[in-house]
């Protein structure tokens, strides 16, 4: 599984891209904060989420999808925890 950014982009519909997110990916993503987007992980590749959050077509809003190789910042202790574990598991499965 790969670690993907979901950033939204300003959007009338984006208020269903966060319940979209929640219901798909379950227990496999993170908020970064209220506006700020996801981080989600997935075997899909980042035009496989597009459209399966209804992304591409503009239903649930307008986001930029991004697959994450490396990451280094300030965060949430809990953000840095989910990065590492399913981190972990991207080398690992």
């Amino acid at each position: 599984m790969a670690i993907f950014a979901i950033i939204p982009q300003p959007h009338l519909n984006n208020t269903k891209l966060a319940g979209a997110v929640g219901e798909m990916f379950k227990d496999k993503y993170v908020a970064l904060d209220s506006h700020a987007g996801w981080l989600v992980s997935s075997a899909w590749t980042a035009p496989e989420i597009s459209e399966k959050l209804h992304i591409t077509d503009g239903e649930n809003g307008a986001a930029i999808v991004l697959e994450v190789a490396a990451y280094f910042g300030r965060a949430n202790p809990n953000i840095w925890s989910w990065i590492k574990t399913n981190w972990e598991s991207q080398k690992n499965g």
